[in-house]
């Protein structure tokens, strides 16, 4: 080998030194940079339930989803070593005292909303912090959803507890409820004004798709939820489903006509006395104006046709046929059975108290399943929370029976005990009751009741099956005065378009606008009009106008998938 070949192969050995040196150095430079996550307090990786299902409603809107949080941790030791900490001493005491750093390792430095606003705020110090994506679950807490959809960790009912328990929240990433949530807006707010209006205890309303059995609204204006959790005596509620027992099995026949006078005595050997709610006799009437008018006595007088053919056992096993005294199954954690005793612990009286809607204990969801089978021509449709799920169907009553009854009960907001409920175009069907509170112990309070209606709209080929239960309200009380008018209302403004809100303020096109301080439907729209998509909208709180906006004003909209609206109450 020459000198030249000697110098050349020399100095590419020097190049080559030269660059594994540096790289080295490099790859040293980035191990020795970065700090450590072992001793960080939360990472992804360690986060529990990452990536939960995001809740929806049926249209869309979301109602529960998973929030990115962005935390930041500083490594003070690692800029120490630096001999940088001196030059971000400044920025560091902006939040700690020299007191608060003395001694520290890592420096918990905030949690941000973007990844963004994380590195903003750190400025110059980048490049000795670490940032880790957390997740929050954010609820819409609006409209009585605390106590409906619930919490997965903190609650131990809800949807939400029942579709974690179920492993439904890590199946898939979007969960499509029946939910409307428009519909929801509207019942709450019509049965909280019936509540305070008529200085009520609570109420408790569900709209259900007739046909399906999906649960478009359920409202509970309690704090928890007696729609799933409580149950109650249905009074003449239950009514329909006995005479289309009686008529299905032609114990009794639509003709048939029962005098109602002043008292009835179904059995000489009792103390038992049944009367009409109005003091005084009501004549004679038939199947169709018993009903109507909501007779007790006619009532009574078809239980007694019925024990004359069948035992108790029989009238037991076909209450439970139509699905009272067990679960009806819907996607809700902390049903209840209700009360339907065993006919081994049946007084003489207990299938009258029955036929009166006492004696038994009714859940709402199952009242309201069991009257839509005769909504529906007879079929029993189970009740679910899951738009994309095909309930199961089985028949209870006939057909032929089913739509006469609900032909029937058209007339109860024309002529019947339902007037109140009469809204011109907004033509709805259905039954009344009310019933006395019942008082472990001590018998029926007779200053304390249960207003309830429970119906179809529209009254021609329904499409919605409904309940409304308001505790003892004072004053009126009757079910057709108190209860009836709750979904006339909700269902009007459902169906009614406000889509022509009016407005004076500026609105650019996708930039965000300012809506806080504005009422809720007014911030919505407004978004809708900056081109946010309804369905990309989270409400949370309980309040009347808009608290707190994310994003905030002027940011582009296209960079934003959610938009979260919180809300407060106004002083």
């Amino acid at each position: 080998m020459g000198t030249d070949e000697n110098m050349k192969f020399k100095y590419s050995l020097t190049q080559m030194i030269f660059i594994l040196g540096y790289l080295g150095l490099i790859l040293f430079g980035v191990i020795f940079n970065s700090p450590s996550e072992s001793n960080v307090k939360t990472t992804v990786n360690n986060q529990k339930d990452y990536n939960l299902a995001t809740l929806v409603d049926n249209k869309g809107h979301f109602l529960v989803y998973n929030k990115n949080k962005y935390e930041v941790w500083i490594d003070l030791e690692f800029m120490k070593k630096r001999n940088e900490y001196w030059n971000n001493k400044s920025t560091l005491n902006s939040k700690y005292s020299d007191d608060e750093l003395e001694n520290k390792k890592f420096l918990f430095w905030g949690v941000y909303d973007t990844e963004e606003e994380a590195k903003e705020s750190l400025g110059d110090m980048r490049r000795f912090a670490n940032i880790y994506v957390n997740q929050e679950r954010v609820y819409n807490n609006l409209f009585s959803y605390d106590s409906l959809i619930g919490n997965y960790k903190t609650t131990q009912y809800g949807i939400e507890k029942y579709l974690h328990e179920n492993g439904l929240l890590k199946e898939k990433s979007t969960i499509r409820l029946s939910l409307d949530n428009e519909l929801q807006n509207y019942l709450y707010y019509e049965l909280k004004k019936t509540v305070e209006e008529k200085k009520a205890n609570g109420a408790v309303a569900i709209v259900m798709d007739t046909k399906t059995g999906k649960i478009r609204a359920s409202v509970s204006i309690y704090p928890w939820n007696l729609g799933y959790m409580g149950y109650i005596e249905p009074g003449s509620t239950l009514k329909p489903m006995i005479y289309a027992l009686a008529l299905d099995e032609k114990i009794i026949t639509e003709n048939e006509k029962f005098e109602s006078t002043y008292n009835y005595k179904p059995e000489e050997d009792l103390n038992f006395i049944v009367t009409e709610s109005e003091g005084y006799g009501l004549g004679e009437l038939n199947i169709r104006d018993a009903l109507i008018l909501s007779s007790n006595i006619s009532i009574a007088k078809v239980m007694k046709k019925i024990k004359e053919e069948f035992s108790n056992e029989w009238i037991y096993e076909r209450l439970i046929s139509m699905g009272f005294g067990t679960k009806t199954d819907a996607e809700f954690k902390g049903e209840i059975d209700g009360v339907l005793k065993y006919p081994d612990n049946w007084y003489s009286i207990t299938p009258y108290q029955i036929a009166l809607g006492q004696g038994i204990g009714v859940t709402p969801i199952q009242l309201i399943s069991t009257f839509n089978s005769l909504v529906n021509n007879g079929i029993y449709k189970e009740p679910t929370f899951l738009e994309n799920k095909e309930s199961e169907a089985r028949r209870i009553f006939s057909e032929e029976i089913s739509e006469k009854l609900v032909e029937w009960m058209n007339y109860v907001t024309i002529s019947g005990t339902a007037k109140l409920a009469y809204r011109e175009g907004m033509l709805i069907g259905g039954k009344t009751g009310t019933a006395q509170k019942a008082i472990a112990g001590e018998g029926y309070n007779e200053e304390a009741y249960y207003s309830l209606f429970e119906g179809y709209y529209p009254a021609t080929n329904p499409r919605y099956t409904f309940l409304v239960i308001v505790d003892n309200p004072q004053g009126e009380f009757y079910g057709g005065e108190v209860a009836a008018p709750v979904v006339t209302e909700a269902f009007y403004k459902y169906e009614k378009d406000f889509s022509n809100l009016e407005t004076k303020k500026i609105i650019f096109k996708n930039v965000m606008p300012n809506i806080e301080g504005m009422y809720i439907h007014e911030a919505v729209n407004f978004l809708i009009s900056a081109g946010v998509s309804k369905n990309d909208i989270i409400i949370t709180g309980n309040g009347d106008y808009v608290e707190e906006q994310y994003p905030k004003p002027g940011v582009l909209i296209d960079k934003n998938r959610y938009f979260q609206i919180k809300t407060a109450k106004m002083e």
